[in-house]
């Protein structure tokens, strides 16, 4: 017996039906459904998985010597022409790939300038990448193929691709093909930003790839080499495992892809993936909760085998100093290449059963989707006929309603709130960050209050068993934090009784009934009467789903019911108005 048996010899192995069999029998009656996954993607993943039930693992080859990846910052190529500076400092500071993002056309005297001011840094160490209104590829190429030692350099010309279907491709000379600079970019930021879920993204990836090895090819491009060319560019979402298998996923499907462009094993390149954070889930008003969700996006890029990672710094409405905010950004990565060591292990999530079949799932359903654009025509061919909003679009939906209803949780902006600081709510006057619907919700209040208004308060009226009772009005009160209301100390009242002043004492704009009994019910038409008689403008709303008798009970003077999956956004939007604040 070997050391691995002894110590494993105390454990007995456990089957798939012995371990559901427990859980059956955990759940005290409730379905196993409820422990089943059911991706957005619309699969589902059961929560365990052993040898005998795990998918078939793909191969997702890699044929680098260590895990380590390229820290990138980004910084706007106007800032560079102010403070040449910026480079030297993005560099001291840590990064080893730095992206130049152009918001508008450059001129040629500004990319003179530009290039002048790239000569400070070892472009043999630091890879560039160069994105936004790059203008004319070729011309920009040119330009930069004359700066010493860019041969050496590794980076990227991020031309989207996507972006621009008419546009000619630009390749790579053969300098800089040895030294393995890209100059096309398969771009699916857009896409996800718009909603689509992680199948849709790699469907739209292989697409892409496909449509400019094609395009390329039917130049007279050798396919090996065009493939060389390209460089495709994620956002990776709060989602740990699901992120982490997308970047395996496309790693397992580029052999297949290549090989039916009749690319010979030995001849293809590895796929490179540059990939940034997604702003789908970032905060404006509670900018410390990125630093989680930076960390949880960084984690699954790296596991997953990024190349290059780009994480957008935490404070988007500018609150802290642009130094702070990059520096604090940079240092996640810091932390988890030095400290956790995450640079060693290649492909670390190998051998695990969950993450294999989550893979291999990914694999088998994105596969599918990409033949159905290939079908189509293409993903040129899709875009222009709609088909692909119209493929996103419902997945938008589901998404948006599931954070509308609170089902999908994003602390800080549609749960577990806090009011923002003072230096967040004095940088959002001058900013213009996008925010999401919960902290529109939220800043229009800031913006009542700054106008002179008061914000809307909220008292909670306890009643029943204690422990049920005080359940419901922590639900109540996370529930109206969301939309920037003011919660008042909760009362405990007998409602039989209906004294209703110790309640209204603090003149309420809203009273929430956080009452734990059905019995309870009787009561609700005589409080409401009793409030509306002596504070006509307060708002009633019981916490609870709606019982048998909710019409009459709206009919004698309750305002609404709150609960969990409700429209909690909808309900907060009535709210404000009904308060005075819209």
């Amino acid at each position: 017996m070997n050391e691995t048996e002894s110590l494993f010899s105390g454990f007995p192995a456990v089957d798939y039906e012995q371990w559901k069999s427990k859980v059956i029998e955990e759940l005290k009656g409730a379905d196993y459904s409820k422990i089943v996954w059911k991706t957005p993607d619309g699969f589902t993943m059961e929560p365990w998985h052993n040898r005998q039930t795990a998918a078939p693992a793909p191969e997702v080859p890699f044929r680098r010597s260590t895990n380590r990846w390229r820290i990138c910052q980004q910084i706007s190529a106007s800032k560079i022409l102010d403070d040449p500076a910026l480079l030297d400092e993005a560099v001291a500071g840590g990064a080893n790939a730095i992206e130049l993002r152009f918001d508008e056309v450059p001129e040629s005297g500004e990319v003179a300038r530009l290039l002048e001011a790239l000569r400070t840094i070892d472009l043999a160490r630091v890879a560039l990448y160069f994105s936004g209104a790059i203008g004319d590829p070729a011309e920009l190429l040119d330009s930069l193929s004359a700066l010493p030692g860019f041969a050496s350099n590794s980076g990227t010309l991020l031309f989207d691709a996507l972006a621009n279907p008419d546009a000619d491709l630009p390749l790579t000379t053969a300098e800089l093909k040895r030294s393995g600079f890209r100059t096309i970019a398969i771009d699916t930021v857009r896409f996800h930003e718009s909603g689509a879920t992680i199948t849709q993204e790699l469907a739209i990836a292989l697409a892409g790839v496909s449509d400019c090895l094609s395009r390329l090819t039917d130049a007279g491009v050798d396919a090996a080499e065009a493939a060389a060319a390209i460089e495709i560019v994620f956002a990776n979402g709060t989602s740990h495992f699901p992120e982490l298998a997308k970047l395996r996923a496309i790693r397992a499907m580029w052999p297949q892809l290549l090989s039916a462009y009749g690319v010979p094993a030995n001849a293809m390149s590895e796929p490179r993936l540059f990939v940034r954070s997604s702003i789908r889930s970032i905060s404006t008003l509670d900018p410390y909760t990125n630093i989680l969700r930076l960390s949880t996006e960084a984690l699954a890029a790296i596991l997953g085998g990024c190349d290059t990672l780009q994480l957008a710094p935490f404070d988007p409405a500018g609150s802290v100093s642009m130094e702070f905010a990059e520096r604090i950004t940079r240092n996640i990565q810091f932390l988890l290449r030095e400290e956790s060591n995450l640079g060693h292990v290649i492909d670390p999530a190998a051998g695990s059963y969950y993450i294999e079949t989550l893979t291999a799932t990914l694999c088998r359903e994105s596969w599918k989707l990409f033949q159905q654009i290939e079908a189509d025509g293409g993903l040129r061919a899709a875009e222009a006929s709609g088909s692909v909003t119209a493929m996103i679009a419902p997945a938008a939906d589901v998404r948006r309603k599931a954070i509308n209803t609170r089902r999908r949780t994003l602390v800080g902006i549609n749960r577990y709130t806090v009011p923002p600081s003072p230096e967040v709510v004095a940088a959002l006057q001058k900013s213009d960050a996008t925010s999401d619907l919960f902290e529109q919700l939220r800043m229009r209040m800031i913006a009542h209050t700054a106008a002179g208004g008061t914000t809307p308060r909220a008292a909670l009226w306890l009643h029943g068993e204690p422990s049920k009772s005080q359940r419901v009005a922590a639900f109540a009160e996370d529930f109206l934090r969301a939309g920037g209301f003011e919660m008042l100390p909760a009362v405990t009242l007998n409602p039989e009784t209906c004294n209703c002043r110790a309640l209204l004492r603090d003149e309420p704009d809203i009273v929430v009934l956080c009452w734990s009994g059905q019995s309870d019910l009787a009561s609700v038409s005589k409080v409401c009467e009793t409030i509306q008689e002596l504070r006509k403008e307060t708002v009633i709303v019981m916490a609870a789903k709606p019982p048998e008798n909710a019409e009459t009970l709206l009919k004698a003077g309750l305002d609404r019911f709150i609960y969990t999956g409700c429209d909690a956004f909808a309900n907060l939007l009535s709210l404000q108005h009904k308060t005075g604040v819209l």
